[in-house]
């Protein structure tokens, strides 16, 4: 027997028995909608927690700080030589397979002053070389450049933050201030500005230290959304230590060989990875060095399972439709072998050998599987852009956001599911087709 009239027969025989097919088809789209759908929201979870956790910081960046030889979990911790985050241990890093950039961190505490308008921060110096690569995003000016003295990059909410400190009951409105024209002041006096300063306190016959104001220049603002950076203030690395140099100068510490190294030192590091698949390596490379390596991805990672879990329970609802499909499939055939014995019988009379038969049966529960696949799939891109579509009224109560999907079919999907709905029909009809192979031909015949 041809397949084209293997083809022909099946469809005429799936045809005569319109009503019986349409459900059985019927019963394979629900299964397959379901399951795409419920797979569809699981990933739409997990780029959900994706954005809110970019939304954070970004996902390439590990953060290094100091460590001892064996890590925290060795029970001979106490033992353990601390180990140097210094320049040399930045040329280490700068050649770990992975790492594209590396940026030291400095940072010290103090006020910024625009005209009545005051705030309390931290200044962290930086490489200004590899700003762009650390997800510095600018809403306004240009980022730091080396060479630059007393500039400064302000963080997206910034400006959020100064306040009137000298009004009585406290600034409830917006500052009215310009970050990039006014003429702002640094200081770590925390009391400059302030007209309720304290009277000068001698403390072990010490006077209040004599502070200098900088007058720094502002050359960029961060733009809003990464709350990692949001509150602070950025400047070239060489130029907070300086300030850091001046202010222990202004405060008289006398700074022991211990202090003078560590200060040599640094208490964190920054590594850029492009690829977000190497992140985890590199913090396990780090970590058997023995820094303490942290980055947004073992948030993301945590969520990942979690967001597996749900996927899968919501998959295994899903799949309860599909058995259900399956088992209808298999019924359709075995109720179609018992009233086609007769033309069963006939076939292997004038010739039909027995695989001919096989293939017969199989295509027709192919063809269902198959039908089912398709129109489940298109069924359930339609809910998935309703459910998108509704996604704006629910963020509020999902958490999620009116720019997320809430559902994502991905394009392997729509084939796997398709697929996979077409080998649950072979396989449904697997059975059946066997049956029918063992009949007797001659008995086949005598059927009535």
């Amino acid at each position: 027997m041809s397949s084209i009239d293997l083809i022909s027969m099946g469809v005429k025989s799936l045809w005569r028995r319109k009503l019986r097919t349409f459900l059985t088809i019927l019963g394979v789209v629900i299964g397959t909608s379901s399951i795409v759908v419920m797979l569809s929201l699981g990933f739409g979870m997990s780029e959900t927690f994706k954005a809110q956790i970019s939304e954070m910081g970004s996902l390439n960046i590990i953060t290094v700080y100091r460590g001892y030889y064996g890590g925290y979990n060795d029970p001979g911790m106490g033992n353990k030589k601390q180990v140097d985050l210094d320049d040399k241990a930045i040329g280490k890093f700068s050649k770990l397979d992975g790492v594209e950039a590396v940026t030291p961190v400095v940072e010290t505490n103090g006020k910024l002053v625009d005209g009545k308008y005051t705030t309390y921060t931290s200044i962290k110096g930086i490489d200004p070389k590899n700003m762009d690569k650390f997800g510095f995003k600018l809403a306004d000016g240009r980022l730091l450049r080396s060479g630059d003295e007393l500039s400064v990059v302000y963080g997206g909410e910034i400006k959020q933050m100064f306040n009137d400190e000298n009004s009585r009951y406290g600034s409830t409105k917006e500052p009215n201030i310009d970050l990039m024209k006014d003429k702002i002041i640094f200081t770590f006096d925390m009391e400059y500005g302030s007209k309720r300063r304290g009277p000068s306190i001698e403390v072990d016959n010490q006077k209040k230290p004599d502070y200098k104001t900088y007058k720094i220049k502002s050359v960029g603002i961060l733009a809003e959304g990464d709350w990692e950076k949001a509150y602070s203030v950025y400047m070239p690395i060489d130029q907070v230590k300086k300030l850091i140099q001046e202010k222990n100068k202004a405060e008289g510490n006398k700074i022991s060989p211990e202090e003078r190294k560590r200060q040599r030192g640094y208490e964190q590091v920054l590594l850029y990875v492009p690829d977000i698949n190497k992140v985890t390596e590199v913090q396990n490379q780090l970590k058997d060095m023995g820094y303490n390596a942290s980055s947004l991805t073992d948030y993301l990672e945590s969520m990942k399972k979690t967001s597996g879990v749900i996927q899968a329970i919501l998959g295994g609802i899903g799949a309860v439709s599909l058995l259900v499909a399956a088992i209808g499939i298999t019924n359709t055939m075995v109720m179609s072998i018992y009233e086609r014995t007769k033309e069963i019988g006939v076939m292997k009379v004038i010739g039909a050998s027995l695989r001919d038969i096989k293939r017969l049966f199989l295509f027709e529960s192919g063809m269902i599987g198959l039908l089912g696949g398709i129109v489940g799939v298109t069924l359930s891109g339609g809910l998935s852009f309703l459910l998108n579509k509704l996604a704006p009224r629910l963020g509020d109560f999902v958490g999620t956001g009116a720019e997320t999907k809430i559902s994502i079919i991905p394009i392997w999907l729509i084939f796997a599911s398709i697929g996979f709905a077409t080998f649950i029909g072979l396989l449904s009809g697997y059975y059946p087709a066997r049956r029918a192979m063992n009949l007797s031909a001659l008995e086949a015949i005598r059927t009535e």
